[in-house]
């Protein structure tokens, strides 16, 4: 969480110039530059300009690695400059990181192509495009100045702008993850592209990820390719931590085009229900085809629809799940696309049109601009001599438009895989029924190999560790479905799940996924398998599988030492429960620092424990999980209207399961939510207190709320307490809260507890702030709330 400073280094308006440049990509970003800026090609002039103050509130742009030094980065520093973009290909010395943190001064590269802002500084070789295209409110951030500049160019060619775009380089200080920060903050971002071919820090890119997609579309193309069983492909680990992130993924530049189209011109529906149209009955085909290729459900016009259509165009007919308009009067074809957007049985047009002597391109495509259609409308205008100016017309007139029809359902697909993968991080897990592991004796068994000096567990003391967690070996498998489970470590994502399909009738197939899992994730694992049964079967298959998925998580979570572990699961309808095979464990001696072995920060099962407020009253307190989505909306809707006005700043009647989903399925790096329950009632939750660390993991803001039947007991202070020194352990210098003036009991404990009174921009609040000193050296910090300023974002 480091996006501290880096909107300020984008937001910059003047430059200070370090250095000559030696490339024609250099030369395309000073020339872009576009603003009176100082240049300096020496140490000598260099520190002329720095005692001019020529890095006040500029941004520095450095050529010339050999001119910047320690001295010379505390100059920037103590001249309040904005950033320092490092275009040349050197890397940054890390003396001249170390003497940039104190101020926080941020590095953009090394071999970054720099930066553009609609509402900034133009410090880019790609910037030229940019200046002249309207925005659509996307962000692009790429580590490749060569794909940032494909995109820009296929953008500009299309009118669609950037707010603004970044290229981050070989990222020795600022990455993808802290953009991501910034898109996730800025307002006149709607949507982001995102390129990457590395990723620098596991745990931090997938909080930085799962933050930015909750709140806008994300849209990601990896651009290094792995192999995998002889062929090259997309690396699936990687694939699989961006659908747990909530990213949409491109497999290819131009689906991230097609993508970029899509966030930027075609809304969002919850179906995508398409109604594939056109002058012929061939072209018809050609939209339908592309529909059911990428996933998409066809449509039908209704038959009030199709008979006002027919009025327009006599010779119109319905096709199987299309629709032949024949040839058809520019006026009329934009009357038909009105009526049939009207019809509540359709999401989304597709209308591909061909080019013949009775209907040209272009007079249709006047007729949809003069119209001002619904934006849902999708175009595509086949050929190539008119079809381009018919494109370009399009494009110009604000119309979604594409070469092909796969290419328009592709982005339609696209759309609404983003829709779809929101929906899914928001579901409420059931709540999962305790399994009999033995956690002890498995760890006195990893234990006792390590002391012993093995690498691996022998055969049998494997079976004997897997059975701690539920998975009994069995040589008497006998015939059924078979599947390899899995635990591996990825080089930059750490552990990771692996479930592979390997007989029975099923084909061989894999999914992939990262602890901790609940059972709505290991059921979409097992459903990512994509396997050839029916819904019962598959059903039936989950119920009896997602256990085992289950307990692998567990052990990566509890078992730091163990690097890889193998298990075959079987599973026939002539045994009761999944019977398992032959287990091999290799083990770790060196156990892994947590941020890099788990890119998902675990369950913070150390903050659990029991209160005992001043009338003797007890009550279980521990962090949120996802599935106590229902009792805190039981919580919340007995709450007296007066007590829940105080906490919202509202009166909120019900609560819905995308706001109290946002209290319960938190990211505990970047959020405490803490629970409480009376003794002897598990589930009963009578109280929840809130921190929330800003992006710079520097403040945090509380908020507090007690059952008033619970209230007057100090369980409030107690809870508020847990809060601070939670905040301590992150090492935040700042925990403030926002309090309305009704709200005496708070405002009177946040005296007691010593936090200052801030004025509020709202006459009926008070902001409470309270300093935290700064830590001693000695204690330990939290690292899982903190970022490391280190070359490997850990």
């Amino acid at each position: 969480m480091s996006a501290q400073n880096l909107e300020r280094l984008l937001l910059s308006r003047h430059a200070l110039v370090i250095g000559a440049p030696s490339t024609p990509l250099d030369e395309a970003l000073l020339s872009a530059l576009g603003t009176p800026t100082h240049h300096v090609h020496s140490a000598r002039q260099l520190g002329a300009a720095l005692a001019e103050q020529a890095a006040a509130d500029a941004v520095a742009i450095v050529f010339d690695a050999s001119l910047v030094n320690p001295s010379v980065v505390e100059a920037l520093v103590a001249q309040q400059c904005r950033g320092v973009v490092w275009v040349c290909a050197e890397p940054i010395d890390e003396r001249v990181l170390q003497a940039a943190r104190p101020g926080r001064l941020r590095f953009l590269g090394p071999r970054t192509a720099g930066f553009w802002h609609r509402n900034g500084l133009a410090a880019g070789a790609f910037a030229g495009e940019l200046v002249q295209t309207p925005s659509r409110g996307i962000a692009l951030i790429a580590q490749s100045g060569s794909i940032a500049s494909a995109a820009i160019d296929w953008a500009a060619g299309r009118r669609i702008g950037f707010s603004w775009a970044v290229t981050t380089g070989a990222e020795d200080d600022a990455d993808v993850a802290d953009f991501l920060d910034v898109a996730a903050l800025d307002p006149s971002t709607r949507g982001v592209i995102l390129q990457l071919g590395s990723i620098r820090g596991g745990r931090k890119f997938m909080s930085a990820a799962r933050a930015c997609a909750r709140v806008k579309p994300v849209v990601v193309l990896q651009s290094r390719a792995s192999s995998e069983e002889g062929r090259t492909t997309a690396d699936p680990v990687r694939s699989a931590a961006f659908a747990r992130a909530g990213l949409v993924e491109s497999e290819t530049l131009d689906g991230v085009f097609d993508a970029l189209s899509a966030l930027a011109r075609i809304p969002a529906r919850s179906q995508t229900r398409v109604l594939a149209l056109g002058n012929g009955a061939g072209v018809c085909a050609l939209g339908l085809d592309a529909v059911l290729r990428y996933g998409l459900t066809p449509s039908s016009c209704s038959d009030e629809s199709l008979a006002y259509v027919q009025t327009q165009a006599p010779r119109a007919r319905r096709l199987d799940r299309a629709l032949d308009l024949g040839p058809t009067e520019p006026q009329a074809l934009a009357r038909i696309c009105q009526r049939l957007l009207d019809d509540d049985s359709i999401d989304y047009l597709l209308l591909v049109h061909s080019p013949s002597v009775d209907s040209p391109h272009e007079p249709c495509v006047a007729a949809l601009r003069d119209a001002h259609l619904d934006p849902r409308l999708v175009t595509v205008w086949l050929g190539l001599k008119t079809a381009s100016t018919a494109r370009t017309q399009s494009v110009e007139a604000g119309l979604s438009t594409f070469v092909t029809a796969g290419q328009a359902a592709r982005a339609l697909r696209y759309r609404w895989l983003h829709g779809r993968t929101r929906e899914l991080l928001m579901q409420t897990p059931p709540t999962r029924a305790q399994s009999a592991r033995d956690r002890n004796a498995a760890h006195r068994i990893v234990a006792a190999a390590i002391a012993a000096g093995h690498v691996q567990l022998d055969g049998e003391t494997a079976q004997r560790f897997v059975a701690c967690y539920g998975m009994r070996a069995s040589s008497a498998a006998g015939a059924g479905d078979a599947f390899d489970l899995e635990l591996c470590r990825h080089p930059e994502l750490g552990e990771h799940l692996t479930i592979t399909a390997v007989g029975g009738v099923l084909r061989s197939t894999t999914a992939r996924g990262f602890a901790p899992l609940d059972v709505l994730l290991a059921r979409r694992m097992i459903e990512d398998m994509q396997l050839t049964l029916d819904g019962a079967q598959l059903g039936a298959l989950a119920t009896r599988l997602h256990g085992a998925l289950l307990n692998l998580s567990d052990i990566a979570l509890e078992h730091p030492s163990v690097r890889t572990l193998r298990v075959r699961c079987t599973i026939s309808a002539e045994m009761p429960a999944p019977v398992y095979g032959d287990a091999t464990v290799d083990l770790d001696p060196v156990s892994q620092d947590e941020r890099r072995r788990l890119v998902l920060a675990p369950y913070p099962e150390v903050l659990s424990r029991t209160l005992t407020t001043r009338d003797e009253r007890r009550y279980h307190m521990r962090a949120v999980r996802p599935e106590d989505e229902p009792a805190l909306i039981q919580l919340l809707e007995r709450m007296r209207p007066e007590d829940v006005r105080l906490r919202f700043f509202a009166t909120i009647r019900r609560f819905s399961h995308e706001m109290v989903a946002r209290m319960t399925q938190v990211d505990y790096d970047r959020e405490l939510v803490l629970v409480t329950e009376p003794e002897g009632m598990p589930g009963a939750l009578c109280s929840v207190a809130q921190l929330i660390l800003d992006p710079y993991g520097e403040a945090g803001e509380f908020s507090i709320l007690v059952e008033h039947a619970h209230a007057g007991r100090g369980l409030g202070r107690m809870l508020m307490e847990e809060l601070l020194a939670h905040g301590r352990r992150c090492a935040l210098t700042l925990i403030y809260g926002d309090i309305l003036r009704q709200n005496t009991p708070m405002l009177t404990l946040a005296e007691h507890l010593g936090f200052e009174f801030r004025p509020h921009e709202d006459p009926d609040c008070r902001r409470v702030e309270l300093a935290l000193p700064p830590r001693d050296e000695a204690a330990p910090v939290d690292r899982r709330h903190r970022w490391v300023w280190s070359r490997s974002g850990s």
